[in-house]
């Protein structure tokens, strides 16, 4: 038994090894990803006649995403217009590798694409819409193929066109919901943050749903938001070492989005007592409270300048 299974396991191994073909190879480093290197350069530095050198002039260019099934190969022509397009109509643009990736060099022994040199390069384009001042930094995969002589002929680009929807729709005036005065959900939030002066704090969390999260400028970017109980801590910590004396609304408005979640946003003239000096401060502070279906508070983001309080 010990031999038939030991027998078998070659058989395995044999069959496994049978399937493999070698079909070229891959460098790290080659001359044809020096072209591909003096094409970035090119591109960045507007030099459109280094740029025109380094395409042949049967050169054909394929959108990886095209649906299309009869859509025509870009001519160089059009490839060189397209770049000149991208650096007038866009600020600060650049092509270059992705920090994260590399480019591979693949010379093939199959017939059909040994006659060039295949560089498969993880991209990154990036600048700033001229018109819309939409900024982009997009990563794109793109298969180069080059030729002996050290001329891109082939090019197919492989890449995400989601991120430029912003600059799309910027292109145009657009509606996103209606912006109200009056609402009950503004009635709500100046409820609330008037409570704070008359140290009503029930009243004040009245108006937060259970699962409520706190965030604003006392957080650091990228940390969580704190929940209603870690909040009540570092409020009633404040409320240690500063009296309110007031709360003014100076403005408020409830913005209800198409787009995104609706909220209400108001700026409040806040003036505090230090308890240990009776020093008086008057500090703004931008509120944005989100709001759930039954009309509480989920939400509450609040910016001022700590420093204001030194």
């Amino acid at each position: 038994m010990k031999a038939k299974l030991t027998l078998a396991a070659l058989i395995l191994c044999f069959v496994l090894s049978a399937q493999k073909k070698k079909n070229g190879t891959i460098f790290i480093e080659h001359p044809a990803i020096d072209v591909i290197n003096q094409m970035y350069a090119a591109v960045n530095a507007k030099d459109s006649l280094k740029l025109a050198s380094l395409i042949a002039d049967d050169f054909k260019g394929f959108s990886g995403d095209n649906m299309d099934k009869d859509a025509e190969a870009t001519t160089k022509a059009e490839f060189l217009q397209n770049i000149a397009n991208w650096q007038t109509y866009n600020r600060y643009f650049t092509l270059n590798h992705t920090k994260t990736g590399y480019p591979d060099a693949v010379e093939y022994k199959d017939d059909t694409f040994s006659a060039l040199t295949w560089v498969y390069a993880w991209e990154k384009i990036t600048g700033i819409g001229g018109t819309t001042g939409v900024k982009f930094s997009q990563p794109r995969h793109t298969q180069y193929g080059v030729s002996p002589e050290g001329q891109i002929v082939f090019l197919r680009i492989y890449q995400n066109q989601m991120p430029f929807a912003e600059s799309w729709r910027s292109q145009r005036e657009l509606k996103d919901g209606q912006i109200y005065s009056h609402h009950p959900n503004i009635n709500t939030v100046r409820k609330a943050l008037h409570a704070i002066e008359f140290n009503d704090m029930d009243a004040f969390y009245e108006a937060f749903a259970d699962n409520a999260q706190f965030d604003g400028l006392f957080n650091d970017w990228n940390n969580d938001p704190l929940s209603k109980a870690d909040f009540k801590t570092l409020q009633m910590e404040f409320l240690e070492t500063y009296s309110v004396n007031s709360f003014d609304c100076v403005w408020i408005k409830y913005y209800e989005f198409d787009s995104q979640r609706n909220y209400v946003q108001s700026w409040w003239r806040v003036s505090l007592t230090r308890k240990s000096d009776n020093k008086v401060t008057v500090i703004p502070v931008l509120f944005n409270h989100g709001f759930n279906k039954d009309g509480k508070i989920f939400r509450q983001n609040e910016l001022w300048n700590e420093s204001k309080l030194d």
